[in-house]
């Protein structure tokens, strides 16, 4: 157990970057048909910033060290700025690593004066 748990600590996704990933490069797509691929103007800097976000969510709530953590900000970042919905599929694996890490994690207990 204790391999999964680590296996999916390196490669796992926080499920909040998967589904933002997820999320906005469903939408830049209908935006890149829509405006017949000139909307990649959009899609460049959205991927930047849906990176610098990943990033912090990676570090601070995925708890993943500085180096990890803008390894996979920048592969969201890339995959959110490729003009097609495709690219967030290939995030899914990664997402269910994330998952089962979130899953097999142990809950926080109380201390005795209440507080976590």
């Amino acid at each position: 157990m204790e391999k999964i748990k680590s296996f999916s600590q390196t490669f796992g996704l926080h499920p909040l970057t998967a589904l933002g990933l997820f999320a906005i490069d469903w939408m830049l797509f209908g935006e890149e048909v829509a405006t017949a691929g000139a909307g990649w103007l959009i899609s460049l800097p959205v991927g930047v910033m849906l990176g610098i976000i990943a990033i912090l969510i990676q570090k601070h709530a995925y708890k993943d060290k500085t180096a990890p953590a803008i390894a996979k900000g920048l592969l969201v970042g890339l995959l959110t700025a490729i003009p097609a919905p495709l690219s967030s599929f290939g995030i899914l694996p990664l997402a269910a690593f994330g998952m089962i890490r979130a899953l097999t994690s142990k809950p926080r207990q109380l201390s005795q004066g209440g507080q976590i």
